[in-house]
């Protein structure tokens, strides 16, 4: 028994609580299916690192769920040799059907444990995910972990393709990993400054992957999104999933930023100075009021400091938006 046309994006909408496992063969490897979302592929030819790539869990975001169920069809059809293993995840099925970003809670809040504290639909799938992640990180033998998440952006971006690193708590970059993202024509790169509890933290603080929260444009409906926009990340999980190699490319045209601030909405009167539509990576000027509330507010310390992620419509004590600063490459070589 497999999924009928290799289609893993058709089998995961028609079936998004299907709980049981399928196993089926491939050229070149077997696959098992673990639940709805949730597909292992392992090659016969003896792996040489182990990929975990996950999409929608943010159910509107469907470019990268697109582009990763592409990805699969090449596999199963035969027409894409794998050696390495992969663990492809389309996170969250309901979501997906219903079009909305979750239905909840945020899933990509609720990694690291951080479930435990919270209730709906999405807890329960947390909890699932990152238990099929561990069997699968668990089961690796030789060569490298990695995790890309894959997203869209609620908004427009000055760079459209932009990827956030896991916070290192003082361990090394990785230069590979940021050549690999500008092979994959990412246009900025954002160094996380705390703990998280996203998936692609959960992959790096937990089972010591390389990993990063990749976003690749603007939410769109399904069959909407231009994939060729794409291209350049799809060629290099090819080359990867293929050669087991990482692509590379000169990071020197690839913005880099830090965090400098969390801006976390105080009071039910929290507000951003800012239009609807503002593009991630805007700067300011300096004494920007960017943030208020009868508690207090936020003002912009430095020229060209700018915000991404920004959204008020939340719950009180959560994230509204991240205060961004440009850094210099040259601190890497």
């Amino acid at each position: 028994m497999s999924i009928p046309n290799n289609d893993l994006l058709a089998f995961t909408l028609a079936n998004p609580s299907y709980d049981k496992t399928m196993m089926w063969s491939f050229r070149g490897g077997k696959a098992y299916l673990e639940r709805s979302g949730v597909l292992r592929l392992e090659p016969e030819q003896a792996p040489k690192h182990s990929v975990v790539l996950s999409a929608g869990i943010h159910g509107n975001e469907t470019a990268p769920i697109e582009l990763v169920n592409a990805l699969v069809q090449q596999i199963l059809a035969g027409e894409l040799e794998l050696n390495v293993r992969l663990l492809v995840i389309l996170g969250h099925p309901q979501a997906m059907i219903e079009g909305t970003r979750f239905c909840d809670v945020n899933l990509n809040r609720l990694f690291c444990g951080a479930w435990q504290r919270y209730e709906g639909m999405e807890v329960e799938l947390a909890k699932q995910l990152e238990a099929s992640v561990k069997r699968f990180f668990d089961a690796h033998l030789v060569g490298e972990k990695f995790h890309y998440d894959l997203h869209t952006a609620i908004r427009g971006s000055e760079y459209e393709k932009f990827a956030v690193h896991p916070f290192t708590n003082g361990k090394s970059y990785s230069l590979a990993q940021f050549a690999f993202h500008a092979a994959c024509g990412i246009e900025a790169v954002l160094l996380s400054h705390q703990p998280a509890t996203t998936f692609s933290y959960h992959s790096y603080a937990t089972h010591g992957a390389h990993a990063a929260t990749v976003e690749l444009g603007q939410v769109k409906p399904f069959g909407e999104n231009d994939l060729t926009r794409l291209s350049a990340i799809r060629d290099s999980l090819v080359a990867l999933l293929n050669k087991a190699e990482l692509a590379e490319k000169s990071v020197e045209e690839m913005k880099l930023f830090e965090v400098i601030d969390v801006l976390t909405k105080d009071s039910e009167d929290y507000q951003l100075n800012i239009p609807s539509d503002l593009k991630n990576f805007t700067g300011f000027e300096a004494g920007f009021v960017l943030a208020e509330s009868s508690l207090g507010q936020y003002v912009i310390e430095q020229e060209g400091d700018a915000i991404v992620f920004p959204n008020t419509q939340l719950p009180v004590g959560q994230r509204a938006g991240l205060v961004v600063r440009v850094k210099d490459w040259s601190e890497f070589q």
